[in-house]
């Protein structure tokens, strides 16, 4: 029996560690898990990436096992050549920000011996929050799409910041949670002997 499975990763273009495991049942359905890496890395960020799941018959799998990993692939190839530039600006930005953000000393005394007024740190505008709310939405909707329901979680703004969002933001809460636990109870079935 002569497979195309090597020729397809070969035309992938994407030398690297292939993580696959498979699982079929008594009823023809399989799991499959497949996790790609370019290279062996000791990177935090590279640990994070969940292996993508796929279930179907051997036919669903034959037909677009390869289509699903090929989006992967290609994603994964340009996190990986450039994740250190991307930790070397997050860290820069981390410490720019944390200078930024840092009390003014009180300015002396003018000479006609009035005294200034000291200003505290500036409050965010409207619009800065506006901005903040969205961005950090727009990233929890990438990792939710990513299936990191649990970083998602993480970054979720309170309803203690943004009162006016309350519905949006339990609505959202409640369906990461959602999906958090049935990824559990997926991958638990799939680890299962």
């Amino acid at each position: 029996m002569k497979t195309n499975f090597f020729e397809n990763i070969a035309n992938l273009n994407a030398p690297g560690i292939w993580t696959i495991g498979i699982q079929n049942d008594e009823n023809g359905n399989f799991t499959v898990s497949a996790l790609y890496a370019p290279f062996k890395s000791n990177e935090p960020a590279t640990k994070m990436i969940t292996p993508l799941i796929h279930r179907g018959t051997a036919s669903d799998m034959d037909e677009g096992f390869f289509e699903a990993t090929v989006t992967q692939v290609d994603s994964l190839k340009g996190l990986y050549s450039n994740i250190k530039a991307v930790t070397a600006s997050v860290d820069a930005a981390k410490k720019k920000l944390g200078q930024g953000s840092k009390p003014q000393p009180a300015k002396p005394k003018a000479e006609g011996g009035t005294d200034e007024i000291e200003v505290g740190e500036p409050k965010a505008s409207a619009e800065e929050k506006r901005k903040a709310y969205t961005d950090t939405l727009r990233k929890v909707v990438e990792l939710n799409d990513l299936c990191k329901y649990e970083d998602a979680l993480a970054i979720l703004p309170s309803v203690e910041d943004y009162p006016d969002k309350k519905d949006e933001l339990e609505k959202r809460r409640a369906d990461l949670e959602r999906k958090k636990t049935q990824y559990a109870q997926a991958l638990q079935l799939f680890n299962q002997d």
